[in-house]
């Protein structure tokens, strides 16, 4: 029997091992490449942006995140000696993130690509550039980066369309400095140089004519008929018959994008429209919402009433313009446009549930004595406020939901106190519905925002826990930071103005009035002239700290400490 030599034994062994051996460097090998597209090496970086150790997918974030942030950021272009800036977000520049990534994970068996990745490299994030954004922007600067250079304008005289010419100037080459953009942004650089030469005009002669003969011609070359479509209405709307007199009245030539285009005043029309095919043509959307008695002789034993939101019918203004521009400028159209009436969606849909409006949550009265002026300016005020609602998170202004005071507005004049003198003003006693809504608000625990102390102080009010308020200067305001929407009730008479807070019960409240202090003594100040108002007045000023203390779900909030020093109220003697 032939035994084999020792040598080719030798190899007839060595061969399945070294065939065992390269598969597994191969299998290894694989497994570095794959690892490589998982997770970035310790030193990973994209155009400053490091992402050592993250996965593909955070990586992605990062990028878009961290070069997103630098492409917000303004650079200045330069032509010649002329400057301005752009920021590359807003002029079609963004980063492609994935691509990005991809220049680090990317598939590759290519051992000195995935030696550099294992070691961690450094790569340029990929840009991407969309050439009409980037055009526009250009074109917009024309101004300061080139001289010489003017669109060619198109004005409408009548009916008539005007052209005025444009002209060449020298400077920033639009068409240039795109085409290089477009190639390679120069990320991280905060200067970028533009092309420099023929400076042509965003707008052409030749665009302008052929804007002037492919729409604004056509659109203005005979009556545009408006037809309803859609509604039961419809049928007995008729029609409306738009001259190109009035449809030139309603046209602006606009060219902010480098570009002509012919605008409608949509809201114009949509009047104009409406007017003509009658106001049952529509039905506005209501939104939900609530709505309390604040009649005098009722609101006591009032309780607040919901309203469900419902859907409505109407035209919408700028469908209209679309569809009466393309009736215009369709060549082989009859010239009519539809005013398609479509459903009207309510902006607010909260059903009553979700309000949370159940309860009195704060209440407030204070008293005070018929007279001539004051009556009508509490009741007028107390009946703007009346049905407010207040959302999770806003501020109540009381000088807001009064809204103008003046004659126009159903406000009078009545007594005030100005720099310390008793006098006349419009909308006096109004600071008793800013008193009365603090209180309310104060009781209910409601964030105490603005509210500023008279100068003297009014029985009628107690004392540390009331307001001034003068519209523009002073305010009273707190802000809802419960989770439930507030509903305001307000209303004066029987010798009282009130104010609830319809809510639900958030916040656990006590209020404690410190002692009075440091009292001061009035005394007779005494005038003349025709500027010297008599006052029989005479209390003594002092000192007081009121503190409310707050607490939900057993959570005690800090304390709010009020403290007031009061002026003494001195009577005035006119001789």
């Amino acid at each position: 029997m032939n035994e084999p030599h020792p040598p080719a034994r030798a190899r007839a062994l060595a061969r399945p091992l070294l065939v065992a051996l390269g598969a597994a460097l191969l299998i290894a090998w694989l497994g570095l490449a794959w690892a490589t597209t998982r997770t970035l090496a310790p030193g990973s970086v994209v155009s400053g942006v490091d992402v050592s150790g993250m996965t593909r997918a955070e990586a992605v974030v990062a990028v878009d995140k961290g070069v997103g942030a630098v492409l917000e950021q303004p650079v200045t272009l330069t032509v010649d000696d002329a400057s301005d800036t752009l920021v590359p977000a807003s002029s079609g520049v963004s980063v492609d993130a994935d691509a990005s990534i991809d220049r680090l994970t990317g598939p590759t068996l290519n051992p000195v690509t995935l030696v550099r990745r294992l070691s961690g490299t450094a790569v340029d994030a990929v840009t991407r550039v969309d050439s009409d954004a980037l055009t526009r922007a250009l074109n917009a600067r024309l101004g300061t980066l080139a001289t010489g250079t003017a669109d060619a304008v198109v004005t409408l005289d009548g009916t008539t369309p005007v052209l005025t010419p444009g002209s060449v100037g020298t400077g920033l080459d639009v068409a240039a400095s795109v085409t290089a953009l477009a190639d390679a942004w120069p990320l991280g650089q905060t200067t970028v140089a533009l092309a420099s030469g023929t400076a042509n005009p965003a707008v052409t002669d030749a665009e302008a004519q052929e804007f002037i003969d492919s729409v604004l011609t056509p659109l203005l070359s005979d009556d545009i008929t408006v037809t309803a479509a859609g509604t039961g209405a419809a049928a007995a709307a008729g029609e409306v018959v738009l001259s190109p007199q009035a449809v030139a009245a309603l046209t602006t030539i606009d060219s902010t994008d480098g570009a002509l285009t012919a605008v409608l005043d949509a809201d114009a029309l949509h009047d104009a429209v409406v007017a003509e095919l009658g106001e049952g043509i529509e039905t506005p959307a209501t939104d939900a919402t609530w709505t309390v008695d604040g009649d005098p002789a009722t609101a006591a034993t009032a309780r607040p009433v919901y309203h469900a939101a419902a859907t409505g019918t109407g035209i919408d203004p700028d469908d209209l313009a679309d569809a009466v521009l393309a009736a215009g400028t369709d060549d082989g159209g009859d010239r009519t446009a539809t005013a398609t009436v479509a459903v009207l969606q309510p902006d607010v849909t909260t059903p009553e549930e979700d309000w949370g409006i159940v309860e009195i949550v704060g209440e407030y009265s204070t008293p005070y004595v018929s007279q001539y002026g004051r009556d009508q300016n509490l009741q007028r005020g107390t009946e703007m406020i009346n049905g407010t609602l207040v959302a999770p998170g806003e501020t109540f202004s009381t000088t807001d939901a009064l809204g103008p005071v003046d004659l126009e507005h159903g406000y009078t004049y009545a007594g005030v106190v100005t720099d310390g003198q008793h006098t006349d003003a419009m909308g006096g006693g109004l600071s008793q519905v800013g008193t009365t809504v603090f209180n309310a608000g104060f009781e209910a625990g409601m964030d105490d925002v603005e509210h500023w102390p008279h100068t003297y102080w009014f029985t009628r009010y107690p004392a540390g826990r009331e307001a001034t308020i003068w519209t523009g200067v002073k305010d009273v305001k707190w802000r809802n930071s419960t989770p439930y929407t507030v509903l305001v009730q307000a209303w004066a008479g029987d010798g009282e103005v009130h104010v609830r807070l319809w809510s639900t019960r958030y916040y656990e409240v006590t209020i404690t009035e410190g002692e009075h202090t440091n009292y001061r003594a009035y005394g007779t100040v005494r005038g003349s002239g025709p500027g010297c108002e008599p006052y029989g007045g005479g209390t003594q000023g002092f000192d007081v700290t009121v503190t409310r203390t707050r607490s939900h779900d057993g959570v005690r909030l800090p304390d709010d400490v009020l403290t007031t020093a009061y002026d003494s109220d001195n009577p005035v003697v006119c001789s």
